[in-house]
């Protein structure tokens, strides 16, 4: 009976690791699913030990506050390693914890980590990836960089593609979804993306509303459509929308659907970049963060872009407005210039077009199942 511990500490890597256990009780078990992680791996099947994205935080300053939980989280796995010793641990991102605090911890028990969804070791040097040589048996990793670069490490590595492109399908057609989100199929719609997390909604919805204001009094005629991811709570939302001073669409459903209907977007730096991009959706991508976490991520970041997308293109396909310079006078302006400028949208969609190619074929989870399933096996042999 294979036994495997998850640890994903946001409702993004939650929801990955959610999928992955769902292709792998595809092949013969019975297994047993444990961990760290939230509701979409209880859903999928998963004991849980404590729920990890009620204290999603970026960054060590922004974690300060939930230092407790993630004690407390620590201690529950060390108890769970002990009394059950799972054949494999599988770490999904969320590499301020798992690298540092998770990995030694597993390796002290002796057993083997593959680590799903790698920390970003490119744009934070070097640090990180010794620590990944020393503690991982295996990276299972979405981008082709990525290989090249633990390939070149000496870390066993597998490229699976990004699961992103089997999901990245609207379920309803153009009419349909605007009728249900109340759009005007004629006006042209705004897209505002602020985050799955409760601070980043915090920081980053007031200024795209802000923005939004600017918008609506330049150009009358454009309507503003919000999705509302599932790890998002109304009540994040509703305080900030009750001072929009401009109307606001809220899409609950998927966020494809609403992505379809969308001219131009403002969007968080993260994975709805790459959601937009799937969807070929011209948007500025914007990100603001503690000004520690932001001081201290200037002192060590190596990389000129933040974006997925401008980092799987290799260059500036998107704007970007981080920190300070996420202003909501240049947000709006960064926009404008795109809803005015369709040769500029057309040049941008087609680079867009070019960062889908390298995402690989559909199948990326049933592609990771595979290498667990090796991975475990190899250990099994090793035994």
């Amino acid at each position: 009976m294979p036994s495997v511990c998850f640890v994903a500490g946001d409702p993004s890597g939650d929801a990955h690791a959610a999928r992955l256990i769902d292709a792998l009780k595809t092949h013969p078990g019975p297994w047993t699913f444990t961990g760290l992680g939230g509701p979409a791996m209880e859903r999928a099947g998963a004991v849980l030990l404590d729920d990890l994205t009620k204290a999603s935080a970026i960054g060590p300053f922004d974690a300060v506050r939930y230092l407790g939980r993630f004690l407390r989280a620590k201690r529950l796995l060390d108890e769970h390693l002990t009394a059950a010793r799972p054949d494999l641990i599988i770490l999904v991102d969320f590499g301020d914890f798992n690298l540092p605090v998770i990995a030694p911890l597993v390796k002290r028990h002796r057993v083997p980590i593959l680590y799903y969804i790698s920390p970003q070791v490119w744009a934070w040097g070097g640090f990180r990836l010794r620590s990944i040589r020393r503690y991982v048996d295996r990276m299972v990793v979405f981008f082709p960089f990525e290989e090249t670069l633990y390939r070149e490490a000496g870390v066993p590595v597998t490229w699976v593609g990004h699961p992103l492109i089997e999901a990245a399908h609207p379920t309803l057609d153009k009419d349909e979804a605007a009728r249900r989100y109340g759009l005007n199929p004629w006006r042209r719609t705004v897209g505002l993306l602020p985050g799955s997390r409760e601070h980043e909604v915090d920081r980053h919805l007031p200024l795209m509303l802000a923005s939004a204001r600017r918008i609506a009094w330049h150009l009358p005629g454009v309507q503003f459509l919000l999705p509302k991811a599932p790890s998002v709570a109304s009540a994040w939302l509703e305080p900030h929308l009750a001072r929009a001073h401009c109307e606001v669409h809220v899409a609950d459903g998927s966020v494809h659907d609403a992505l379809q209907l969308m001219d131009a977007a403002m969007v968080a730096s993260g994975t709805a970049t790459l959601d937009a991009a799937l969807c070929s959706v011209p948007m500025v991508v914007v990100y603001r963060t503690s000004w520690p976490t932001y001081v201290a991520a200037r002192m060590v970041v190596r990389v000129p872009d933040i974006a997925l997308v401008n980092v799987v293109a290799g260059r500036r396909v998107v704007p970007e407005l981080i920190q300070h310079a996420a202003s909501p006078k240049r947000l709006a302006d960064a926009m404008m210039e795109l809803l005015r400028d369709d040769e500029r949208c057309a040049v941008m969609k087609a680079a867009l077009q070019d960062v889908r190619a390298q995402l690989g074929p559909p199948g990326a989870v049933v592609r990771a199942a595979s290498a667990v399933l090796d991975l475990l096996n190899a250990h099994s042999r090793g035994r």
